[in-house]
């Protein structure tokens, strides 16, 4: 089912928003699900924290600690699909992806009075909690030799910076559009792309990029000219030199079917 123009709207307003990984999960849920409830799920969630936001200077520790007490922290399913980025479903499971549980950590450690914040790390998001780094899966404390281990020390520095709300949906569609590319889905995974490119509003190299994903969607549905239009947007960007190279080869290649057709 195509997203609504009102909630791509919405999607766009809160990437701009500060703070707003929450906001921004429950969006994405909807767009998973067009009956999803966020009032509902607001509510449920308060609810589910108010023991943990009456402790008196709760700790870090405290937070992981509820959030095991509740559920969370246990075995991950090995296959993963679109229930595990809906809220609803993460609230009533008690697990999903890191991406998912993060919001929820993060939330409910800001409803402590805790900084928070996302960490957009390769792999496995991770969460920031009073300047620990915390594994939202395992609802461990990382220490930060153990994630030095996989990238240099300037990468780390720029990973460990506050993740945007922006950043944050992208993330969280890009696996909802995985799970529709998988099922061979290229409706919907336009229906994504067209979301993220609202999202997606600052950075041109990853708006390009978008745009030659959107290029390779619409060669699969045989919309040979809106394909065409979506990789000569991407090169009028000037994304990366790799996806620069890929885009113009597949307008030419574009260019020399439609010759051959007609």
């Amino acid at each position: 089912m195509a997203t609504s123009d009102d909630l791509k709207q919405r999607l766009s307003a809160a990437a701009t928003e500060g703070d707003s990984e929450f906001a921004m999960a429950l969006l994405v849920s909807e767009v998973i699900d067009a009956q999803f409830d966020a009032a509902e799920i607001r509510l449920a969630f308060t609810s589910l924290i108010e023991p943990l936001t009456q402790l008196q200077s709760p700790a870090v520790e405290d937070l992981l600690a509820f959030f095991s007490r509740v559920g969370f922290g246990g075995a991950t399913p090995e296959r993963m699909d679109l229930s595990h980025s809906n809220l609803q479903w993460v609230l009533s499971q008690r697990h999903g992806l890191p991406i998912a549980i993060a919001a929820l950590l993060i939330e409910a450690a800001r409803c402590c009075s805790f900084s928070a914040h996302g960490i957009n790390f390769p792999g496995h998001f991770l969460v920031s909690v009073q300047n620990e780094i915390v594994d939202p899966l395992s609802l461990t404390v990382l220490r930060r030799e153990q994630i030095a281990q996989r990238v240099d020390a300037d990468e780390l520095a720029k990973l460990t910076q506050p993740t945007q709300t922006r950043v944050f949906g992208l993330r969280m569609l890009n696996n909802v559009k995985i799970q529709y590319a998988q099922a061979g889905n290229w409706t919907e995974v336009l229906d994504i792309l067209a979301c993220q490119l609202l999202v997606e509003t600052v950075d041109l190299p990853s708006q390009a990029a978008l745009h030659f994903e959107r290029g390779e969607c619409l060669q699969r549905l045989s919309m040979q000219s809106h394909a065409e239009r979506a990789y000569r947007t991407c090169i009028e960007m000037s994304p990366p030199t790799e996806v620069l190279l890929q885009a113009q080869q597949r307008l030419h290649d574009l260019e020399f079917s439609a010759k051959i057709l007609h």
